[in-house]
């Protein structure tokens, strides 16, 4: 069985029937359930936003490469999120703000979405519901719905430029270190960048391509952002 996606603990396809009373609380607004979380999923379409404040990384695995977004300096402490669970930098990821809501494949052609049955902020007292009284989805809803297909729509076009990127060769391993002001440092092995090298040694023709496919600003917003590990160091709190 493949394992939960960050932050789930359970999966349920939302149903008129079963959640025809349900409400989403206000709740759902906090991202106090990312506070330890030193890693985030990162959409191709981040990357710019995102890099201002946070360094972009890719993990090489054997279903494909995935982009992060690392937001601590240390495993299972992130810097991003306060004590009231606000969001401290410049661009809250869409993985947090798709949260508690997924989607699924019902088939190749129907596509469902779902919700993190261990989600506190969904009930049947408090907060807007999502479907009306004849079992129609709601505003609030269909807000919801755009946002999952738009994700997974974004998730696709990761998937291909990270493709794009392992077919030329471009990725190479690094070590992390991250220091903080205290003197403490923290050190992360098994991420991958883009090579500069590398991308300045691509042909023309290669070179010609990831520009026609808009890759080449992705590509040196990630290169910018890995400016950004002193800033993890500097958020990160003093060791007792």
């Amino acid at each position: 069985m493949a394992p939960l996606p960050l932050f789930y603990s359970s999966i349920t396809v939302l149903d008129r029937n079963t959640h025809r009373e349900a409400r989403l609380t206000p709740a759902v607004k906090t991202y106090a359930f990312a506070a330890r979380a030193h890693v985030l999923p990162a959409l191709l379409a981040e990357f710019a936003p995102g890099g201002r404040d946070m360094p972009i990384l890719f993990l090489e695995e054997p279903g494909g490469v995935s982009p992060l977004f690392m937001v601590g300096m240390r495993s299972g402490e992130g810097c991003f999120v306060d004590a009231d669970g606000r969001w401290l930098g410049f661009h809250p990821p869409a993985y947090l703000r798709r949260y508690p809501f997924i989607g699924g494949d019902v088939s190749a052609e129907q596509q469902v979405v779902c919700v993190d049955g261990g989600f506190a902020g969904l009930g049947e007292v408090e907060g807007e519901r999502l479907f009306d009284e004849e079992g129609e989805p709601t505003e609030v809803l269909k807000n919801i719905i755009a946002f999952v297909s738009e994700y997974g729509d974004a998730a696709n076009a990761t998937a291909a430029f990270t493709a794009a990127l392992k077919e030329l060769e471009l990725f190479q391993t690094i070590n992390v270190e991250i220091r903080a002001p205290d003197g403490t440092s923290s050190n992360f092995s098994g991420f991958s960048v883009v090579s500069a090298e590398r991308l300045d040694a691509l042909s023309d023709e290669a070179w010609l391509e990831l520009k026609r496919k808009g890759y080449l600003l992705p590509i040196h917003a990630h290169l910018i952002s890995l400016a950004n590990f002193a800033r993890l160091g500097e958020l990160a709190r003093p060791r007792a």
